[in-house]
């Protein structure tokens, strides 16, 4: 099946190769790109007004409380604009005998053009432009009658989101802390789930750091995460701060999953996906809650 988008009009075109009829109401079609899960920076495609898209997403249904889509993908064809012969139009009664029109034209994809969730190399869709933009997880494909592939879109939602922070209660410099933190949202919106993990790790290291100087742990400066939760149970006993300590070793864990040795060493360790940055930056949001600097 083949979209056209009419070149003058902006009127939309369904049918097989260059003979088509109207499609109405008018879908809605948004830019996509397909990026992998691990890739260190994720942005949408750039382009303006006089470039085309590679990828379209044509929605079929959207749920706003679930964020799910439903809808196709369709792929921008070599040769543009092409030529339709328009056919009479059986939704809206309009005939169009041989009239033709000048489109850009996309053809939809095929199942192999679509990456689900359940394969090891897992593809993030981003919808939109590079002045707004959205990202999400193919959870399902299926092929219809016309030859189309429907996919179950969900977004990738909650990434990136920590409590309201207190800085007046946060004791010492919280410049560096900051800034950890900053990197950290910055990269749940822009970053693949490897790095997501990397910054979330990052940010409980300043975390954990920034609270022992505060209560006299001198030789916590400098030191990395794992010194940092040895410090934790050597100040507060086995069981004081026990869900900081447990908080931060997840993004620890998770971290060193993505390392080659680790790899090697662990063949049954899975990849990293984006539900694991998910509770990485969460577990961020629980160490702030639980040492009194925020609140849900």
């Amino acid at each position: 099946m083949y979209l056209g988008i009419d070149q003058f009009s902006g009127m939309v075109y369904q049918g097989r190769v260059t003979h088509g009829y109207v499609v109405w109401p008018l879908p809605l079609l948004t830019p996509a790109k397909f990026v992998s899960a691990t890739a260190s920076q994720i942005l949408p495609g750039n382009f303006d007004s006089s470039d085309l898209p590679e990828y379209l997403f044509r929605e079929d249904t959207f749920d706003p409380v679930t964020r799910i889509r439903r809808g196709r993908f369709y792929k921008r064809s070599p040769s543009q604009p092409q030529q339709w012969v328009l056919m009479a139009d059986p939704t809206m009664g309009a005939n169009y005998p041989g009239k033709k029109a000048d489109t850009y034209t996309f053809q939809s994809c095929t199942p192999s053009d679509i990456v689900s969730s359940s394969v090891a190399e897992q593809q993030l869709v981003i919808m939109g432009t590079s002045d707004a933009f959205g990202l999400w997880t193919v959870v399902n494909k299926e092929l219809i009658y016309t030859k189309e592939v429907v996919v179950t879109l969900k977004a990738r939602r909650s990434l990136g989101v920590l409590p309201d922070i207190d800085w007046t209660s946060v004791p010492g410099d919280t410049a560096l802390l900051k800034d950890k933190i900053e990197c950290l949202l910055d990269d749940a919106y822009r970053a693949g789930a490897e790095s997501v993990v990397d910054r979330a790790r990052e940010a409980a290291t300043a975390i954990l750091s920034l609270y022992l100087q505060g209560v006299g742990v001198e030789d916590a400066n400098g030191k990395d995460l794992g010194t940092l939760t040895d410090l934790l149970d050597k100040q507060n006993g086995k069981n004081g701060q026990r869900i900081v300590r447990c908080a931060a070793e997840i993004p620890q864990r998770l971290h060193s999953r993505s390392k080659h040795a680790e790899q090697e060493k662990r063949d049954y360790l899975r990849p990293i996906r984006a539900q694991d940055a998910e509770l990485a930056v969460q577990c961020i949001g629980v160490m702030l809650c639980d040492l009194g600097w925020a609140v849900w």
